[in-house]
């Protein structure tokens, strides 16, 4: 508010300038107003972009400690995000005009500018039959194949989400001893000799692979694309031993052409079988690099796999995802989550456990989409 007074001589003029300014100041709100919607979409799509990422980021992590600790997952997605603004301008002119001499005009005016933003977040629970049958069924081995073409770190996804490739397994993620097993930590024993001779078995593919020595091929049959395991006819005599050692571990025949298939059962000469695991396999497999705290370990909270102390130390390198714990909350880290009284983050120089939470956001992603028609379980307006 602005209040002014001018000598009688000069009202008209002061008047005149008044209000012109008032005028101008009036037209520049307007005119600001107008622009600002248009130069909040780029700012505010990054900044809920940005906040969309991190909080998938972290519900993964919340679930991957979840399956640490044995409990089941939970997931939400956001469907919608609807915001609105709104911008309230006005002016304002008033005068008291006196006569006579020795008196004085009064001018008055007033501008005025509001803006407001209500976003409106609407959260859908992915749950639900559909949604179990996907999270429990093995991904596809088209889609291994799929993310070694579009670049993906294939060696990642090897050790995450292939259970078996022909005689070579993985190490299993059982939360109880199998049967002739009095314990888990005597099954970890023979769990690990499985992940190094898996682990030796991935070593052996890239490093034949690089050199042609190996290759994958698809070919049509009848209509259907197949695929299939190549040796080449000549092979450095360096690289020999190395291809000896992989047909031992994965089991292959004399031959140099082997058909790739899904089937684990009746598996020929010819023919080399990959199992994959599910999504839930995969995030209980990754769930053994949660490193939580050893008094929760003596108080049995969870189980012992033996991964944070003497030779499970090596195994734990062996597995491609690792999630410290802090007591105090971390601070510039790649992801983090609070879980109970403790947090659980992934360290920013930590580049394969950052490709393996990404590998799994995705393969979620296309396993699980949100089931059609859903109604929202929450809509907040957050403004």
């Amino acid at each position: 508010m602005q209040n002014t007074k001018f000598p009688t001589g000069q009202k008209n003029k002061k008047a005149s300038y008044l209000t012109a300014v008032l005028i101008f100041a009036a037209l520049f709100l307007i005119s600001g107003c107008a622009a600002q919607g248009a130069k909040r979409v780029p700012r505010d799509r990054f900044d809920y972009n940005a906040a969309l990422a991190q909080s998938t980021r972290e519900q993964m992590l919340l679930n991957i400690v979840r399956s640490r600790y044995l409990e089941v997952p939970v997931f939400l997605t956001v469907s919608s995000v609807l915001t609105q603004y709104e911008y309230d301008s006005s002016i304002g002119l008033g005068g008291i005009f006196e006569s006579g001499a020795g008196t004085n005009d009064i001018f008055t005016g007033d501008t005025n500018l509001r803006f407001s933003e209500r976003p409106t977040i609407t959260y859908l629970p992915i749950e639900g039959q559909e949604f179990s049958a996907h999270l429990l069924s093995d991904v596809p081995v088209d889609l291994f194949f799929a993310a070694a073409q579009a670049g993906w770190s294939i060696d990642v996804f090897m050790r995450i989400g292939i259970q078996r490739l022909g005689a070579a397994e993985n190490m299993s993620f059982a939360e109880v001893p199998a049967a002739g097993y009095g314990d888990l930590k005597t099954q970890f024993a023979d769990e690990f000799k499985k992940l190094k001779r898996f682990e030796r078995m991935i070593e052996l593919i890239f490093i034949l692979s690089d050199s042609e020595v190996i290759e994958v091929q698809e070919a049509k049959e009848n209509g259907k694309g197949v695929r299939y395991l190549l040796i080449a006819e000549e092979v450095p005599e360096d690289l020999r031993p190395m291809l000896d050692d992989l047909r031992q571990l994965i089991g292959l025949a004399n031959r140099n052409r082997f058909r790739i298939t899904e089937r684990v059962t009746n598996i020929k000469d010819d023919e080399i079988s990959i199992q994959t695991r599910s999504v839930m396999a995969m995030m209980e497999f990754m769930a053994r690099g949660v490193e939580v705290p050893p008094a929760y370990i003596e108080e049995g909270r969870v189980i012992d796999y033996g991964l944070q102390s003497g030779e499970g130390e090596v195994a734990k390198g062996l597995i491609p995802f690792r999630m410290r714990s802090s007591k105090n909350r971390p601070q510039d880290v790649f992801a983090k989550v609070r879980y109970q009284d403790y947090w659980y983050y992934i360290d920013h120089t930590d580049i394969t456990s950052k490709r393996a939470l990404s590998l799994i956001i995705v393969l979620f992603r296309l396993q699980a989409p949100t089931p059609a028609g859903a109604a929202p379980i929450l809509t907040l307006p957050t403004g």
